[in-house]
């Protein structure tokens, strides 16, 4: 015996119920494989309705040539995502965004932008803008890089017009520096911005840090603004969609439009 079809009644939930899972948006993320500091923190701050579907790439050592391998296979997974419905590309590595330099970031930008046909945002580029927006031209820089690798960060801002007043590392290395609170990031850098009197902002471009609980503290502390990469990333990549809430609990930058 066959069944007449059920009945596609709606049943009252004890919650409403939320519309498409990324109606509003979906910013698809392209990160190294070791990087878990972006899922940590952003979901805490996205606006509602936006989802950060995200792809990863094998990363087996921290070399010109392995940055530039990753830069190399990332096309093909820009395309992925924006198969799976991505409105906007973020490129999430940020040695791997500027140790070439401007130019060839923006080779990369624009090679990641024909393979998905969508906006694409970098983490050095989307700190550039942001540290534009918020009218800073002299900074202070905060990483847990090593010597070699702290070199080209600050030819990357200088390139991109930028004068570094300073350069401080955090106490501990990339491996660990995840493992600091928010409260210990946030202590290092007023302390950091506190020695560096000339600066008009501060630069955190290490996605591993933890910051975006740590900005307002900073910014509360200091009176300077504060850019991180994972914050300036989620700024850069909602306003190339269109999104322009006002995010609190994560600097001042996020409380700006992109314009």
């Amino acid at each position: 015996m066959v069944e007449s079809s059920v009945t596609d009644r709606p049943v009252p939930l004890a919650q409403p119920e939320r519309r498409r899972p990324g109606h509003r948006g979906r910013i698809g993320i392209i990160q190294p494989a070791p990087g878990v500091m972006l899922e940590y923190e952003w979901p805490a701050h996205l606006p509602d309705e936006v989802l950060f579907p995200m792809a990863r790439i094998r990363m087996t050592g921290a070399t010109a040539a392995d940055y530039d391998r990753i830069a190399g296979q990332a096309p093909d997974y820009a395309q992925d995502l924006a198969s799976a419905g991505a409105d906007v590309i973020g490129y999430a590595c940020s040695v791997g965004s500027l140790h070439a330099g401007v130019e060839a970031e923006r080779r990369l930008v624009a090679d990641l932008a024909r393979a998905s046909r969508k906006p694409v945002v970098s983490i050095a580029d989307s700190s550039m803008r942001a540290l534009a927006r918020l009218t800073a031209r002299r900074i202070a820089i905060l990483t847990p890089y090593g010597e070699e690798t702290n070199a080209l960060v600050a030819s990357y801002a200088g390139e991109a017009g930028f004068q570094v007043a300073a350069l401080w590392p955090t106490p501990v290395g990339i491996v660990t520096v995840g493992d600091l609170s928010a409260a210990e990031i946030a202590g290092i850098a007023i302390d950091a911005l506190r020695r560096t009197k000339d600066a008009e902002a501060l630069w955190i471009p290490c996605t591993a840090i933890r910051t975006l609980d740590a900005i307002d503290a900073i910014e509360q502390a200091t009176g300077r603004p504060v850019v991180s990469g994972s914050q300036s990333l989620l700024w850069g990549a909602l306003r190339a969609i269109g999104i322009d809430d006002r995010l609190p609990r994560a600097g001042r930058l996020l409380s700006l439009s992109i314009s």
